[in-house]
């Protein structure tokens, strides 16, 4: 016998896909080699679950989603169909009432989210009632949890920054009975954000009745929820340094670091192009750096390294050329933090500061190295 409920609501009209000319629901968009529902999957552990996804009628009817959710994740998921549009994911949830009401842990999951580390709901505190996972953030455009000194919810908040500890959108309850209680609760008091019935701000009514509410955060996280998110992160988070080829310029002064750059490149096993200077001889590096950017643009190359004396000049140009992020690096600290925290695809690099041993440990960072996300996407959304 399982020991927890999943529910999935995806029952959702996904304008903004609708409004940039996608045509299949939004969990069966193709993100590089899946669906969006196959990377949110990934990140959350279902063997010890009854999976339930709570499922818009036209996507039946029009995309067979029933079906193709049965294949992906077995015969025995539970469908709930939902056959007209509700006022918010707490009135979707409750569509689910005749499997969720019961005394089985309930996890409700909205998923157009992926973190690395896949989430177990063995993680959970059994003596917690209710529980999120978080992950840092202060954009509006979040749930968010504000916690006491001994790390428990005094309150929560939809759409409101009230600390830095936003809602991934993994909701835990003790109980689906507990959870059905509050919500029709919720419902008769007509407590909405924004005209809907948000999930977050319903742990306030077990908070109010003394209930322990807890908190744990994702450390790399990354949202598909709308069109810029999907395509930033097929084009950016899931590629990896060394996949393809890395486009390698610069002018005469970097000459020499570029030539040790493809010893550095050749022993840890990573191709690359070289877009000049190929000789020793005072010029202009622009038009190499710009010949190795629109490889990246080409999706030729996924990543680009740029030389120079002090790596100044190339990194400035380089951050004015459309579709690049780059960054200065010239030791460990600086190269993993420009991926970890900017997910840059240009590395400038000084030829006077930088050493050959130095390099290798750069490459070799940059190997292991992706993209936080969270927080760190709210500025991404600024520099693309």
């Amino acid at each position: 016998m399982k020991k927890y409920n999943l529910l999935l609501p995806i029952a959702g009209k996904a304008q903004r896909f609708l409004d940039k000319g996608y045509t299949m629901p939004k969990p069966l968009i193709m993100s590089k080699d899946k669906h969006i529902i196959d990377w949110s999957m990934d990140s959350i552990d279902m063997d010890e679950c009854n999976v339930i996804f709570a499922v818009r009628l036209e996507h039946i009817n029009n995309f067979s989603i029933d079906d193709i959710l049965k294949q992906k994740f077995g015969e025995d998921i539970k469908i709930v169909v939902v056959d007209r549009v509700t006022d918010g994911s707490v009135s979707t949830c409750l569509l689910a009432k005749d499997l969720i009401n019961n005394d089985l842990p309930l996890i409700i999951y909205t998923p157009d989210v992926y973190f690395e580390d896949q989430f177990s709901p063995t993680e959970i505190d059994p003596n917690l009632d209710g529980f999120l996972l978080t992950f840092k953030a202060n954009s509006p455009d979040h749930s968010y949890v504000e916690l006491n000194e001994s790390g428990l919810a005094t309150r929560t908040a939809e759409k409101e920054v009230i600390s830095e500890n936003a809602a991934v959108g993994v909701y835990y309850y003790k109980t689906g009975k507990m959870f059905v209680d509050y919500a029709e609760e919720m419902i008769e008091k007509n407590i909405r954000t924004k005209n809907e019935f948000y999930i977050c701000p319903m742990y306030n009514l077990l908070i109010r009745d003394g209930l322990k509410v807890g908190i744990s955060q994702v450390k790399k996280m990354h949202v598909l929820g709308t069109p810029p998110e999907l395509e930033f992160f097929v084009d950016h988070v899931t590629s990896r340094f060394g996949e393809k080829p890395v486009a390698i310029c610069g002018d005469h002064s970097g000459f020499d670091m570029k030539t040790l750059a493809k010893k550095v490149l050749d022993r840890n096993g990573i191709p690359y192009i070289d877009f000049g200077t190929y000789i020793k001889k005072d010029c202009d590096y622009n038009e190499y750096v710009i010949a190795a950017v629109d490889s990246i643009r080409n999706k030729t190359c996924d990543f680009g390294m740029g030389f120079c004396r002090t790596g100044q000049g190339i990194n400035i140009l380089a951050n004015h050329l459309d579709g690049i992020r780059s960054a200065l690096v010239m030791d460990k600290y600086t190269a993993e933090y420009a991926l970890r925290h900017n997910c840059v695809n240009f590395f400038s690099i000084p030829e006077k500061y930088v050493s050959e041993d130095t390099l290798d440990n750069m490459v070799k960072i940059w190997k292991e190295t992706t993209f936080d996300g969270g927080r760190h996407m709210t500025r991404m959304k600024h520099i693309m």
